[in-house]
């Protein structure tokens, strides 16, 4: 984790974690790659190995090269990197106007298994929950991936398994696995802030799937999968001790079927610095990524007068000039036919990166989302929790969203007490929710919302929990008075 060698990381608590830390074991490293000794081995292969360990939080860098090369026969050293895995802590967050507060005890790199154990204890604006979790990429020393949860809350309960062998690389010829969730809780509507229904529902869910590809060809591949899917939810009034009480109940449903999919992966990936972390390598896929999946749940199955259950995804990305990056993401999904088109959701995002100057990045990102029909447990929102940083959280509703932030972050290089990475950034945020047939309009209409502001941001270049510290004030441009006229925001993410 330390190199002791360079100036100020010999520190007397800085060599302590490097004795303490159980160094990730060889053969776990082994197990990810996608070539062995005695294989044949293509530059794609070595690159592809290069991402999946990367991908694991338990590696801040990995670096794959040639050390030896005798005619046909190349050596090869696999030169990982560390971070400190255990974590345990008290962890606060502020978006929108609402607290949150948590206790948390995890490794993610158990015993220098690769193995992922959480204890998590969170109390926030919905629930206060406690839950256990262990995640397993390479189950038994193979390809198969396990996940188990399992969690009590004030308001119902979650159980999770899911056992999958995925399609782990672009030249995987198969894919199998199988997810089954069970859970109860109090769910919510909101406006302006404010909770205006609640009601107790109940969640099942079970799928088996299946899939098979030619593998990688040329710079592409495409996988056909195919599975049977169930799904239930009931809903019922929210028990006594819960504000409000009553309201509207959504209607059950239960959907039973069976699907096909298609999906194509185009290997452009590069690799990148100073995007959404700092100064840590991140893996884009300048290539596009396509997938559609569509099913039907026959009348006589389930509680629904016929149906096709169809989602579709799009994924890309293309290089404007030496200094521009365009991201491109669309999703669509929803059910159609019977009674009509229900749960319509599409969604499209652009976000484009600016190398304005040499520690800088301008992002403008641009999200537009279209619903139809959304059950009553489902809300399009926008607030202070997913991109309008000025305002409460889940304050506007509508049928239709529009968001424009611009960003500009600064990475610096400095790395504070060799333990952080340091950014900041200036932030300018421009949307509305809104509903496109005024006949629909639920709550009051506020019209476009502006807000700007600075933060800071810490990256910790040490530890597997890694993700960024967000520390942002946020000042609202519109809206009514009763909103506080300045926001303080304390959250983590994986990104900038």
């Amino acid at each position: 984790m330390f190199d002791e060698s360079r100036p100020g990381e010999a520190f007397v608590l800085f060599r302590l974690a490097n004795r303490l830390h159980r160094t990730t074991r060889p053969r776990v490293i082994e197990r990810m790659l996608l070539f062995h000794p005695g294989d044949p081995v293509s530059a794609t292969e070595i690159a592809e190995s290069e991402r999946l360990l990367r991908a694991e939080r338990y590696f801040y860098d990995v670096r794959i090269r040639p050390v030896a090369v005798d005619g046909d026969t190349v050596d090869l050293e696999v030169d990982t990197r560390d971070v400190w895995s255990l974590t345990a802590g008290v962890a606060f967050h502020r978006t929108g106007g609402a607290n949150a507060l948590s206790f948390e005890l995890q490794d993610t790199n158990f015993l220098g298994l690769g193995k992922d154990v959480q204890l998590l204890y969170r109390s926030n604006v919905d629930r206060d929950e406690a839950y256990a979790r262990y995640r397993d990429k390479s189950l038994l020393g193979t390809r198969l991936h396990l996940d188990l949860e399992a969690g009590e809350a004030s308001d119902g309960h979650t159980g999770r398994i899911v056992l999958e062998r995925p399609f782990y690389s672009l030249d995987s010829r198969w894919g199998v696995g199988v997810a089954l969730s069970d859970g109860t809780e109090v769910g919510s509507r909101s406006d302006l802030g404010h909770v205006t229904d609640r009601f107790a529902a109940r969640h099942d869910f079970a799928e088996v799937w299946g899939g098979f590809s030619p593998g990688l060809e040329g710079s592409s591949t495409h996988r056909l999968t195919f599975g049977m899917t169930w799904s239930r939810d009931r809903f019922a009034p929210a028990p006594e001790g819960f504000d409000p009480v009553g309201g509207i109940v959504p209607a059950d449903r239960e959907l039973i079927y069976p699907w096909v999919g298609w999906e194509w992966v185009e290997d452009g990936y590069v690799v990148l610095h100073d995007l959404d972390k700092i100064e840590r390598s991140e893996d884009v896929n300048l290539g596009g990524e396509a997938g559609v999946r569509l099913g039907f749940a026959p009348s006589g199955w389930g509680e629904n007068p016929g149906q096709a259950v169809v989602s579709a995804r799009y994924r890309d990305g293309v290089r404007l000039g030496e200094r521009n990056l365009l991201l491109v993401a669309a999703d669509l999904g929803g059910r159609f036919g019977g009674g009509g088109t229900e749960d319509l959701l599409a969604s499209v995002t652009l976000r484009e990166y600016f190398r304005d100057f040499d520690n800088g990045r301008l992002l403008v990102s641009l999200r537009a989302e279209m619903a139809h029909a959304l059950s009553f447990d489902r809300q399009l929102l926008l607030g202070g929790d997913n991109g309008l940083r000025g305002y409460p959280l889940r304050y506007q509703q509508g049928d239709r969203a529009l968001l424009l932030s611009v960003e500009q972050r600064l990475y610096f290089d400095r790395e504070l007490f060799h333990l952080f990475r340091v950014g900041a950034a200036a932030f300018f945020d421009v949307g509305r929710a809104w509903f496109g047939d005024r006949a629909d309009a639920v709550g009051r209409q506020l019209g476009t919302l502006r807000d700007l502001g600075v933060g800071l941001r810490l990256g910790s270049s040490r530890s597997a929990r890694a993700g960024m510290v967000h520390l942002d004030i946020a000042m609202p441009l519109d809206g009514p008075s009763d909103v506080a006229h300045l926001q303080w925001l304390v959250s983590t993410s994986e990104t900038f």
